[in-house]
């Protein structure tokens, strides 16, 4: 089966594939893409993404493909992705930008002064290049901060002055003549580049196959290490000697292409401590057709900026920098994770579109993801319309350690909007819907994936079934925008169930069987406790009960919280899902019935209740008599021993469930908790 056409030509190539009936999409690949000479998705015969007939004959699209047969739909001359220290973009086609360009004629240096020191009268600055005889470049000093180093972003100020180091020691004017924020290249070295389809090395020419793989790994020089090496090489230019400078960090990035898919898996190991932002991928807004606009949407993105991104938002109206943060998340355990963007004309007919997003891979998973994303887990520039997705924001790398996610980006065809996709890494196949309004009887076609198992791989407010039938996933979105991923697992044949564990649609199920007892809740008005309880499998729920054994006064608010493996202690942003409250002022099973399913995690989850809005009378729930056992953390004294310990509470809970501090562990033992399952 060939599903792929990959021209090439040295280090450029033009990938095309399927995009309708009619058409084809042409993707351009720059194996030494300009100034840094990485992997780069833009050549000057494809200088954009391309749509062409299917017709079209090779001669007719390589090397160059005119105007007058392809419709560009796409820039993607910045896409490939360079990681952010804190303080500069570095890698990928980018170098550290606090170089200070000096367009002084005939300024008289020369290489023999490369690597001297000069001051402003406040900072020092030094020499990193002789560009030509019009042209200086100079590095800006560095800080240590908490042990990692980073670059002073004030450029000089004053004239510079000779302190050490040059031949040529003539004071070096700045008024008129300074360029600041230049781009410091090389900044990488070490670099390697493999290239194959379907496993066999790419030769110059036509071939075809189903995948085409690049791989590329290099090293990202400190910037400490730029200066240091450059102070102690006079006259040696730090480009000739890049593998000398010791390395910030290792990036190994591999593209895989296959039928208008792009997969990017990025890992990112530091060789010094230092702070990274990172996004594996970003992407370029899609080239709209004349007179039209570019409209996108966010699964489970409110309001952000001035536009709500939760159904067909005019990224033409975009008027400042928007960051897309915890605040503005609807679910806050899933962190803004994918958009879809169409091209629309004047008329608002969609003409291409693409899907962009980040897998559920490694640190993209959204239970790691929304530790190291508080600040923000995307954001989108005014000025060109830019997405970028961040795997992490403001994580601290010691030595060794590493930061690892993929990325997809795929090109869709109208006349539907609806995302409906799949996605493989290669190892997993992943399954997407994500769609703006509320619809039933919809149908998703996966012919490919029969009979595998649909595994939630992260939240979802769709309705689906837990397998892939020949009439593929049919689906509902009970309330827009509808959204959810899952993993595409084959069907194995099943072990023996646990006893007592359920799988069938619309059947309850404890979490926790056992002997009972009823308990009166007393001393606990607006305490949340939180107790531990484990499920061997990722289950969606839409309903939640309790029993009420003496009736009290106020109600009783429930919900879960997620599981932090590194404290063993509940997740501390805000809950997977508050069920509301029941009504405690009579006894009988109470029931929760959620608007849209809750994908309750496999593994460890907190299962909370607080007693709110009347203190007058505890009341009495039916209760499990022998817990769940777990290991519990009772602080920095053994008194805490003394007693029953059942979880964590937090103090002071009076409304919806929200962000928590552990205030300590309480005596209570949680309440019998029955679920149905979605």
């Amino acid at each position: 089966m060939i599903d792929l056409t990959v021209y090439r030509g040295g280090n450029t190539l033009s990938i095309r594939s399927r995009f309708d009936n009619t058409r084809d999409v042409m993707m351009p690949v720059n194996l030494a893409y300009p100034p840094a000479t990485m992997v780069g998705l833009w050549h000057a015969g494809l200088p954009q993404v391309m749509l062409v007939p299917t017709t079209a004959t090779d001669a007719q699209v390589w090397p160059v493909v005119p105007s007058t047969i392809g419709t560009k739909i796409h820039d993607t001359s910045d896409d490939n992705c360079p990681v952010n220290t804190g303080w500069s973009y570095v890698g990928g086609n980018h170098g550290y930008s606090i170089g200070n360009r000096i367009a002084l004629a005939n300024h008289g240096k020369t290489t023999a002064d490369v690597g001297s020191r000069w001051t402003d009268g406040a900072r020092v600055y030094t020499l990193l290049a002789i560009i030509d005889g019009d042209n200086l470049l100079f590095g800006n000093p560095y800080t240590i901060i908490d042990g990692i180093a980073q670059g002073v972003m004030t450029p000089p100020s004053a004239p510079l002055t000779h302190l050490s180091g040059a031949t040529h020691a003539a004071a070096v004017p700045i008024q008129d003549i300074l360029i600041p924020a230049v781009q410091i290249l090389p900044a990488t070295h070490s670099r390697t580049v493999t290239v194959e389809l379907d496993g066999r090395p790419v030769p110059d020419g036509t071939s075809t196959g189903q995948a085409l793989t690049i791989e590329e790994s290099y090293e990202i020089s400190s910037y400490r290490g730029m200066i240091d090496t450059a102070q102690a090489n006079i006259g040696t230019p730090i480009s000739t000697i890049m593998p000398q400078v010791p390395s910030l960090c290792h990036v190994a990035n591999i593209y895989r292409w296959s039928q208008g898919t792009l997969i990017v898996a990025q890992r990112v190991t530091a060789l010094q401590k230092f702070t990274v932002n990172m996004g594996v991928t970003q992407c370029f807004p899609l080239t709209a057709p004349t007179g039209g606009t570019r409209r996108q949407f966010m699964p489970n993105v409110g309001v952000a900026g001035t536009l709500d991104w939760s159904g067909w938002a005019d990224i033409n109206t975009l008027p400042a920098l928007t960051d897309i943060t915890p605040a503005t998340l609807k679910n806050p355990l899933m962190p803004a994770s994918s958009m879809t963007q169409w091209a629309v004309d004047a008329n608002g007919i969609p003409q291409w579109g693409i899907t962009v997003g980040l897998l559920p891979i490694g640190d993209g998973h959204p239970q790691i993801r929304v530790r190291y994303t508080t600040a923000k887990g995307w954001f989108i520039s005014s000025s060109f319309k830019k997405n970028y997705p961040q795997l992490v924001w403001g994580r601290t790398l010691e030595p060794g350690e590493s930061a690892a996610g993929t990325a997809y980006r795929r090109y869709l065809a109208p006349p539907r909007t609806a995302t409906e996709i799949t996605v493989s890494d290669g190892t997993h196949d992943f399954v997407m819907i994500e769609r703006v309004g509320a619809v039933k009887g919809a149908r998703m076609l996966a012919t490919e994936l029969l009979n595998r198992k649909l595994v939630p791989a992260g939240p979802t407010n769709l309705r689906v079934p837990d397998r892939i039938t020949a009439d593929g996933i049919p689906y509902e979105v009970p309330t827009s925008p509808g959204y959810g991923m899952w993993r595409a697992e084959p069907d194995r044949p099943r072990m023996e169930a646990l006893p007592g564990a359920t799988d069938r649609v619309g059947s309850y199920f404890l979490p926790v069987a056992g002997a009972t007892l009823s308990t009166t809740y007393t001393g606990t008005y607006q305490r949340l406790l939180l107790h531990p309880m484990y499920l061997a499998d990722t289950t969606p729920v839409d309903r939640v009960c309790i029993e009420v054994t003496g009736a009290g006064t106020g109600v009783l608010r429930h919900g879960v919280y997620g599981h932090d493996p590194t404290t063993g202690r509940p997740l501390l942003v805000r809950p997977i899902a508050d069920f509301g409250t029941l009504d405690v002022t009579s006894t009988g099973v109470k029931e929760s019935v959620l608007a849209a399913p809750v994908v309750l995690p496999v593994g460890w989850h907190w299962y909370g209740h607080v007693w709110q809005a009347g203190p007058t009378t505890p009341p009495t729930l039916r209760a499990i008599a022998t817990a769940s056992a777990a290991t519990l953390n009772i602080g920095t004294s053994s008194a805490a021993m003394t007693g029953d310990r059942f979880g964590y509470e937090s103090t002071g809970v009076t409304g919806v469930l929200g962000m928590i501090t552990i205030d300590g562990v309480h005596q209570l033992p949680p309440p019998r908790v029955a679920y149905r399952r979605a």
